[in-house]
């Protein structure tokens, strides 16, 4: 279940926009776009190659996740996403099996 601020979040990155609401920034640099949760970048999408790279910044919370999720969501159609076990999250993706999520460390997707 995606959370509306989430939607408006991705639908910026669709209209080529910025976006800021409540905890939440999307900032256009024009060939990327940098996302901040609590102003902390968690993630860089450059939409001509569609990588995204994600980040919790040392922030593994609910919130972040749903974030990133969503994020990750849009870019690959939901083959992937980020989900926690014992406490430790893991990233499934197409390539690769699980890839486990290191706090404040960059992944791409």
């Amino acid at each position: 279940m995606t959370r509306k601020i989430e939607t408006q979040m991705v639908q910026s990155i669709v209209n080529d926009e910025s976006f800021k609401k409540d905890n939440t920034k999307v900032i256009n640099n024009k060939t990327y776009f940098d996302i901040y949760l609590h102003g902390h970048k968690i993630a860089v999408y450059y939409p001509n190659s569609m990588k995204l790279h994600i980040n919790n910044c040392g922030y593994a919370t609910r919130t972040t996740k749903s974030r990133l999720n969503a994020l990750i969501q849009f870019v690959d159609g939901g083959l992937s996403g980020i989900y926690q076990r014992k406490g430790q999250w893991f990233l499934k993706t197409t390539s690769q099996n699980n890839v486990e999520m290191n706090d404040n460390t960059w992944l791409t997707v």
